[in-house]
């Protein structure tokens, strides 16, 4: 289903014609950093990402993603032993998710070279060098997930331009990034879908304290503490404002452990095409203001709100 639909074709289900410009300025961007051809992993997962929004929820939600892991023991032996580390058999199905997300969350912290040495490399590698990129870190909870035994997939965000996730728990999708550690739950407590989400993202404004405490941004952000309340209402706050904005164009991508065999996991230490690639970074910050992103999102400094737990 929307076979003609997907990957770089994926901007054809939407009907906003600056929305649907903003998928095209992402593309841009994408390829002029990683390559085309030849970007390796991270342009080729794109080839099965399809829209999220009215005309796809029913799909997305039901058939898109199988639900039947097909990893098969022994294959990925460095990450069978991440994931050992983190689990314990009398977990949930959400402990699970949540311990996993915190390992990849601190990955920054237990690399052996330098994160911002180069880009790409299978999920072995990013775990080697402590990667910390959105989508690299993405496609590593996911493998991570499905080792356990968990489905999960990406999660897009083409015009804020952030790669985040869902995975498959007790019978429904929940909505994580596991970059920032932000798994949000809905004010029954049962956690979110991507969706949810899109129909109430003012969730965000509604969360209780045990998720605010696993939240941890790298950089820094008007304080030094990573903790700090004005920083974490901000990094929740650009999920309501941007990442769910009503114009965004979301996306979900297919992504197996199983399957590495069909991509290429090439390391890249120079971008491809940096003229290019400043003019795409310069048209989608132009059309981002068209949209009515905030001012914080151009620069943090702009941000002047202070959200609470619930």
């Amino acid at each position: 289903m929307f076979e003609d639909n997907r990957g770089r074709k994926q901007a054809t289900l939407i009907d906003d014609p600056l929305t649907r410009k903003g998928v095209g300025l992402w593309l841009d961007r994408v390829l002029a950093f990683y390559g085309d051809p030849g970007g390796g992993v991270d342009i080729e997962i794109i080839d099965d990402q399809i829209i999220m929004n009215e005309k796809t929820v029913e799909y997305v939600y039901s058939a898109y993603t199988p639900l039947d892991i097909r990893y098969v023991p022994g294959s990925r032996p460095m990450l069978e032993q991440v994931v050992a580390s983190c689990l314990r058999p009398e977990m949930s199905e959400r402990e699970k998710s949540l311990a996993l997300m915190r390992r990849v969350r601190d990955n920054q912290d237990c690399g052996l070279a330098r994160p911002d040495l180069f880009y790409g490399g299978t999920e072995e590698e990013l775990l080697k060098r402590g990667a910390l990129m959105c989508n690299e870190v993405s496609r590593l909870f996911v493998c991570l997930c499905q080792i356990a035994g968990l489905p999960a997939r990406v999660f897009c965000s083409h015009i804020s331009g952030h790669m985040m996730t869902e995975v498959y728990c007790s019978g429904r999708w929940c909505w994580i990034d596991p970059m920032i550690g932000v798994a949000p739950v809905k004010d029954n407590d049962e956690p979110a879908s991507a969706w949810e989400l899109h129909l109430d993202r003012r969730l965000f404004e509604r969360q209780p304290q045990r998720v605010w405490d696993d939240i941890r941004a790298y950089g820094k952000f008007l304080s030094e503490d990573v903790r700090d309340v004005r920083h974490r209402s901000f990094l929740l706050a650009s999920y309501r404002d941007c990442h769910f904005h009503p114009r965004e164009a979301n996306a979900v991508g297919n992504y197996f452990v199983w399957e590495s065999g069909r991509y290429t996991y090439a390391w890249r230490i120079v971008m491809a095409d940096p003229e290019k690639l400043h003019r795409a970074r310069n048209a989608e910050q132009v059309n981002r203001i068209a949209l009515g992103w905030p001012a914080h999102y151009l620069s943090c400094y702009a941000f002047d709100e202070t959200l609470s737990p619930r």
